[in-house]
């Protein structure tokens, strides 16, 4: 699996389709908000990376021609082949993730004190954690092989991603409206957005792992 994932990952970066979600996540980090309280910020940048995390995984799906898809299939497994895709586009989101924390935590007003700060860092690394899968999942089910047309991809994948942010049955809307946010609070019980975001996860590549082995 690990050569796999270096494949995958090696076909990402070559075809350049890591630019498009980079620049979009630092150019809503760097002009959307002002300097504000650190858990705003944390929360604004996991909010962002529901569509970063959307895009590269789309990318990581597209990126492999059909000839050179098929061979991947055959020399490593239709499964394993198409998680290390999956994992491919979730790992990159990690990477923003951290990054965009990194940021936040340079540029925002930090609390007062080491618990608070903790409490704050803490919370929101669980709110990107819930928006970093739910981009996935959404990314994962509009897109191949559940969704073979490129248009039609391409237009569900953002129209997910837009529910995901504002839709109050959206896991990523919860964790965004959790506790000790700044927006309206959510009904949600507290965890239980990170557990529908892994549910989704694993639904989504479930399904489409299974019908990529049928097709490839």
């Amino acid at each position: 699996m690990t050569a796999l994932i270096r494949y995958q990952a090696a076909v990402l970066l070559r075809a350049h389709r890591w630019v498009g979600p980079l620049l979009l996540y630092a150019t809503l980090l760097t002009f959307l908000g002002d300097r504000q309280p650190l858990r705003d910020g944390l929360d604004r940048s996991a909010a962002m990376l529901v569509p970063a995390a959307a895009w590269l995984t789309r990318s990581a799906l597209t990126a492999e021609p059909a000839a050179a898809r098929a061979c991947t299939a055959v020399a490593g497994g239709p499964y394993r082949a198409h998680v290390a895709a999956l994992l491919t586009g979730l790992g990159g989101g990690v990477i923003l993730a951290f990054a965009g924390v990194a940021y936040e935590l340079v540029r925002c007003q930090r609390p007062g004190g080491a618990s608070a700060l903790a409490s704050a860092l803490g919370a929101g690394l669980v709110t990107a954690a819930v928006c970093l899968l739910v981009g996935s999942a959404v990314a994962t089910a509009c897109n191949p092989p559940l969704v073979r047309h490129p248009a039609i991809g391409f237009l569900s994948t953002i129209g997910a991603v837009v529910l995901a942010l504002v839709a109050d049955v959206s896991p990523a809307n919860a964790a965004l409206r959790g506790p000790g946010s700044t927006l309206v609070a959510s009904d949600w019980l507290t965890g239980l957005p990170l557990l529908v975001a892994l549910a989704l996860v694993a639904v989504s590549w479930l399904a489409s792992t299974l019908l990529a082995a049928r097709r490839g």
